[in-house]
């Protein structure tokens, strides 16, 4: 019975219909993969406006001051979040 199952698995898959029905996936998965590429490589990058994380991210006697570079609407920064090391000498 598995032998008869996968003879004529084979046979599809070599077939003309067969064919179609594998490589269409394939276009897809292609076509896919290759626009989140053009994506990535357009979109601009958010960590450019990030110096720092948290406190550990800077040199002894700095903090990390991080703001948002817009309107601050419910905790949403409706803009641009940034961040930099600022000297706790001041």
């Amino acid at each position: 019975m598995k032998k008869n199952i996968r003879s004529k698995i084979s046979d599809f898959l070599t077939s003309e219909e067969g064919q179609v029905g594998v490589k269409s996936p394939l276009v897809l998965g292609a076509a896919s993969a290759s626009l989140l590429l053009a994506q990535a490589m357009v979109s601009p990058s958010a960590q450019a406006y990030w110096e720092c994380y948290s406190n550990d991210d800077c040199s002894e006697g700095e903090y990390c001051d991080i703001w948002c570079d817009g309107t601050l609407d419910l905790n949403t920064c409706i803009g641009t979040w940034r961040s930099h090391c600022i000297s706790t000498d001041i």
